[in-house]
Parts: C-alpha cells; structure tokens; sequence
C-alpha cells in the first residue's frame, strides 16, 4: 500500500477546495461592493438604472448588517474547516496505522494507553448523549472494538472518533494536546515544515525558538473571534473586512497543509519501522541522487520505493527511477549472495542519511 492510499491525499485536496470557496465567496462580495459604489451614468440603459437603484438603495440600507453577517460567516466557516479536517487527519492518521502494524500490541504503547481511556470516555459521550455528533455510534461497537483489540490483536480497529472526542474550541495548544494522544509531537513537525516557515517568515531553525502563542496567533485569534461570535459578543469596530480576512485564509491554508504533511512523514516514519528495514552497509552517494550499497537476499525493481531519513530526522519517500548492477542496467535483479548495487531516486538524497528499503 503507498502513502497517497493510506493518507488519503484527497482529504488535502478537499481541504484546498474548501479553502478556495472561501476566497471566491469573499472576491463575489468585494464585486457586489464595487457594483453598488458604482456612479449611475444618464447614459446608462433605464434597466441597468433601476437594477443598480435597487442594489444601492438596498446597500445603503443594510450596509451594516450586511459587513457583520459576512464577517460571521466567513469567521465561522473558516474555523469549521479547522476542526473539521484535524478531525480528519487524526483518524486517517491511526487508520493508517491500523494498516501498517499487524499486531496490536507493537503499536505504540502510548496510542494504546489513549486508546483504551479515550474509548471509556467516548462511550459515557455516548450514554450520556452530550452531544449529537456521536449519535450514528453506539456503545456496543466502541466495546466490541476495543474487545478485538484483546482477542484478535492481528483483524483489530481502533475507536478513531476516541482520539477526536476533546477537538472543540481548537486553538494552537488544543491542537498539539490531541496529537499527544498520538504521540506526535506537533510542535516539532510544523517546526520543520518550510512551507510552514516561509508564511511565517522565519527559518525553520528559528521556529521552535518563538513561543508558540506568537507564532500561531492568528489561529488562536481565529477561534477567539468564532468564540465571541458563538456567544453574540463580537463587537462592530473589530470586525474584518474582506481583505482584513485574506491573511487568515492565507495562514490556515499552510497551517493545516502542514499538519498534512507532518503526520503523512510520521506514517513514512512509521513504515521505516514496520514495513521497511534498514540498509546497514552505505557504500556512497553520488550527484546527491545515486545511492551505491549493499544488499544479501533481496529482489529489488525499478519503482519500489526508498525511505530517506535526514540527519534532522525529517522522512522521505522516493520511487526508485533505475538499478545499477556492475555498471549494467536492470529493470529487476534478485541477488542471493552479499552484493553491491546503485539505484538512483529523485535528487537530493546525501551520504550523512539513513536510508530504507521494503522487507521481503
């Protein structure tokens, strides 16, 4: 299974389109905008006259409330789409796990841990009905699940719904203590991202340096303002304006494809440990593209895939492009004896990181 199967890269993709909804919504308001400032000409056609009347006159009337009800909507779409896809990404996460890690009990002890207190949890949710977002669960399958995980660790399922049970009112910090229950350390992953960085405008080495609060206000202040609308508090000489909201569209969008990104990296890391294994004997990496080595009862082709792991401990997945055996081309070789071959992936691969290949 590759990793565009197990993430599920369309769920980034739907993320985006969303996003773009947003903006369109926006851009169609900055036009309805300029239509009523319009000057009406005596020039202009008696239809065209009346239909811009109407457009001013009603303009005029609901100017106000018109600006609040965008502010609200945009305000509330826009955080809908950050619970909605951490949500997402958490249970593809461990859906992916499920799928990498045979037996239950080599998965992660602290995912584990979490697993069994989050599922008691969601299951009081359940009885207790607190809230109509678990209504299509019942608590005789959140225990049949966890009971499978006892007497069937090799056809288990993880409760996913378990680990997103606490994703309200998700500011920045809110975020990182749902993908403890992970154990991913969110911080360091966003730290990482360049994407990430460059919106911000720092180097990645500067990231993890700025308290967090700093970084990613505009996240935190995201959902203060959904708060304050949730509650009727907002207050008219604080809302944005349409171009006012274009900076928060732009941040959410590389803020949650880097979460994307930084869990897809922890299955490749994942995957490096269950489904690949190491190569031990590096012989040399040339043109930061080649990798020479060693390899003792294997069957290797053209498009398997190498994991790569940075001296940052950042992971990687390239398709192998082409295989090298004493200098002559392969499409497939199986060797059966200690021997030294050359495979060359997208560049830019280096001579100080460890590399990974499929286990036989």
């Amino acid at each position: 299974m590759t990793l565009i199967e197990i993430m599920n890269a369309e769920s980034l993709e739907s993320f985006k389109k969303e996003i773009n909804q947003i903006r369109e919504y926006l851009k169609h308001i900055e036009y309805v905008n300029n239509v009523a400032g319009y000057t009406i000409l005596e020039t202009d056609n008696k239809q065209i006259q009346t239909l811009l009347n109407t457009l001013k006159n009603h303009y005029k009337a609901f100017g106000t409330e018109k600006k609040l009800f965008e502010y609200k909507a945009s305000i509330i779409s826009l955080y809908g789409l950050l619970e909605k896809y951490v949500e997402i990404w958490i249970k593809e996460y461990l859906n992916s796990l499920s799928s990498l890690i045979v037996e239950y009990s080599n998965m992660d002890e602290k995912i584990r841990d979490n697993h069994f207190e989050l599922s008691l949890k969601l299951i009081n949710t359940i009885i207790s009905r607190e809230s109509v977002k678990y209504q299509h669960l019942t608590k005789e399958e959140v225990l049949k699940k966890l009971n499978q995980c006892i007497v069937s660790p090799t056809s288990y399922q993880i409760n996913t719904e378990a680990f997103v049970i606490l994703s309200g009112n998700l500011k920045h910090n809110k975020i990182v203590d749902l993908f403890k229950y992970l154990n991913v350390d969110l911080n360091s992953g966003l730290a990482k991202n360049e994407s990430l960085s460059n919106e911000i405008g720092l180097k990645t080495n500067e990231i993890s340096r700025v308290e967090k609060d700093i970084l990613y206000n505009k996240i935190n202040d995201l959902v203060e303002r959904r708060n304050q609308i949730a509650h009727g508090s907002e207050k008219l000489d604080d809302i944005l304006s349409t171009s006012g909201l274009e900076p928060y569209i732009q941040f959410l969008e590389k803020y949650c494809q880097a979460i994307f990104e930084t869990l897809v990296e922890e299955v490749i890391k994942q995957e490096s440990i269950h489904t690949f294994q190491k190569i031990k004997k590096v012989i040399n990496v040339f043109g930061n593209k080649v990798l020479a080595f060693e390899i003792d009862n294997y069957n290797i082709k053209v498009g398997d895939m190498l994991i790569i792991e940075t001296r940052e401990g950042k992971f990687y997945k390239k398709s192998i492009l082409t295989i090298q055996l004493n200098n002559e081309p392969y499409e497939e070789i199986t060797v059966l004896e200690k021997t030294n071959i050359a495979v060359s992936v997208e560049h830019k691969i280096k001579d100080n990181q460890t590399f990974y290949i499929e286990k036989r």
